[in-house]
């Protein structure tokens, strides 16, 4: 078979004179006739290759096979059946922490912790009550049309970190790069049908740092995943109804239902929050998780001389019936040295509200954090002041990247860990055979292509032109079959294609660990050192990966 390279410096060698202008009269030219073999012939030796390996698996590749497998859907606590190792690789388990930043757990002096979604747990069954909760405010309340009240919560739409552009009434997934993947914007339920309005509004796909600011916003926690799919279905009923409306009252107007969601019209009645605190608190198990481990990890902290703290945006009743019901203890409070309710993240690392006790006298001055007690509102800086943790020697883990990650981390210069419970599902999903072939068949797909292109830098015919564009019609399609696998509107929490989401970037930089569940630390020492992979850059991957796999020997003798 024709090396490539060789092949190369015998046409860069070439004289293309007269001789070669004659040949293209009578056909393609015998030098890229072998070319275009040699190219064919490969694509489809690793076509085959490619096939072979799956089916061994019994997997398929997705872009080949009309079959689509089924993909794992997972609850927040579920049993995982371990794959068996693909391509002599093991698998990634849902049960491991993943590092972005060295953390020397040894010089870690005080653990901190949210509640929701950090250490309570909640069921399906609570994104479709707060859309059911959403559905009758926006109606009885903000006077939005009666028909709203039919609409039904769909699970499988929305993912977390989506954008939404208030101009346009967009929703959107963009990547680290601020770039957006175009076929994940939405208007309403419907993929947008003029890709190019997107060009024309940002002259390409990269949005501006300005536009991105003050156009748009993102919607970073689960809680928002019921409300972005009621943004889309109001938005769609207005465009069939053929209704006139501005995007931005549409979400303001949502945004300001949330809230009454979250905090009723008032914290007067009982102090314990809005319509969703009440709908938990009257159905707990329906609810919430239990958390058997989650007394021994926290027992774990503190028999070995860590400092607990936990610091919530919710009331005091709310969490206090979560907590007893978690944990099965009257007496969670012990689990802490101190307890914060309802803190207003992040209005509390930015302001300076004192503290409040949460018994009376509510209104006494707080100059002392005391055994036993909780304490309200307060501030970062005070919060410093009368505990004497700041810095590097704190640890806080939270699932919300505004409220929780980045200004504990660039304000005091605490460590963060994120905790991001769609993580287990889609690492069960990357387990899979199927999806393991089909991005082995991409990369190689790409890998061709590269080497076609090469191929097109000395040597060009239109032959060669329309191989190329095949290839990458199937990459594209290959890629599409990638995203969909995880969601079919858009795609992966964590990827747009070859880059990481806006939103898995955020984490990558403000949280120095992530995990789908904060117990997943219960078997690490204390005393553990989290080492970070080398991140490669592009121009140093070959040669370093070579290095770290002992392969530099076999690649020089090749």
């Amino acid at each position: 078979m024709l090396h490539l390279n060789t092949f190369r410096s015998f046409l860069l060698r070439r004289n293309a004179g007269a001789m070669r202008k004659a040949q293209f009269h009578s056909g393609m030219h015998p030098d890229d006739e072998r070319l275009f073999k040699y190219l064919c012939t490969k694509y489809d030796e690793k076509k085959a290759q490619h096939m072979t390996r799956a089916q061994r698996d019994q997997a398929s590749i997705l872009s080949m096979d009309d079959r689509k497998p089924e993909f794992p859907k997972l609850s927040l606590h579920h049993e995982l059946k371990e794959p068996d190792a693909i391509f002599g690789l093991g698998i990634t388990s849902p049960d491991e922490v993943f590092i972005n930043n060295e953390l020397h757990l040894s010089n870690v002096e005080v653990y901190g912790f949210d509640y929701d979604y950090t250490l309570a747990n909640y069921t399906d069954k609570l994104s479709h009550t707060i859309y059911d909760i959403l559905k009758d405010i926006m109606v009885d309340m903000l006077r939005y049309p009666k028909e709203i009240k039919e609409f039904q919560f769909d699970p499988s739409f929305a993912i977390r970190g989506l954008h939404y552009d208030y101009n346009k009434g967009w929703l959107m997934k963009i990547d680290n790069m601020a770039n957006v993947q175009l076929n994940t914007v939405h208007v309403g339920r419907e993929p947008i049908s003029k890709m190019e309005e997107v060009f024309e509004l940002h002259n390409g796909l990269h949005i501006s740092p300005d536009y991105l600011n003050n156009n748009m916003f993102q919607l970073n926690d689960l809680f928002s995943i019921p409300q972005t799919c009621l943004l889309s279905d109001i938005l769609q009923y207005f465009r069939e109804q053929q209704m006139s409306f501005h995007p931005r009252y549409l979400s303001d107007d949502l945004n300001q239902a949330a809230r009454i969601l979250h905090t009723g019209s008032s914290l007067g009645t009982h102090g314990i929050g809005g319509r969703l605190h009440m709908a938990v608190m009257n159905d707990i198990d329906a609810y919430l998780e239990k958390a058997p481990n989650l007394v021994g990890f926290l027992e774990k902290l503190r028999k070995n001389g860590k400092k607990t703290f936990l610091l919530t945006n919710s009331t005091l009743p709310f969490i206090s019936k979560g907590m007893t019901y978690m944990t099965s203890r009257e007496d969670w409070r012990d689990l802490f040295d101190c307890v914060i309710v309802s803190a207003r993240k992040p209005e509390f690392y930015r302001s300076r509200r004192p503290f409040r006790r949460t018994r009376e006298p509510t209104w006494s001055t707080v100059d002392k954090f005391e055994p036993g007690e909780v304490y309200q509102g307060g501030n970062m800086t005070d919060f410093s002041l009368l505990t004497g943790w700041s810095g590097q020697k704190v640890l806080y883990f939270g699932d919300h990247i505004f409220s929780d990650l980045i200004d504990p981390t660039i304000q005091q210069g605490w460590h963060t860990g994120a905790i991001i419970h769609e993580l287990a599902q889609e690492i069960e999903t990357r387990n899979t055979s199927t999806y393991r072939h089909t991005l082995s068949w991409l990369l190689r797909l790409e890998r061709l292509l590269n080497e076609a292109q090469g191929a097109r830098e000395v040597q060009r015919f239109s032959q060669l032109d329309e191989l190329i564009e095949q290839w990458r019609d199937e990459r594209r399609r290959v890629r599409l079959e990638l995203k969909t696998v995880f969601n079919r509107s858009f795609g992966s929490v964590f990827r747009t294609y070859q880059n990481p989401s806006f939103f898995a970037n955020k984490i990558r930089k403000f949280a120095d660990i992530y995990m789908a569940n904060v117990t997943n630390l219960e078997h690490i020492p204390l005393d553990y050192v989290f080492y970070p992979n080398r991140t490669y850059l592009p121009h140093e991957r070959l040669v370093e990966t070579l290095i770290d796999t002992g392969k530099l020997k076999e690649y020089l003798q090749q």
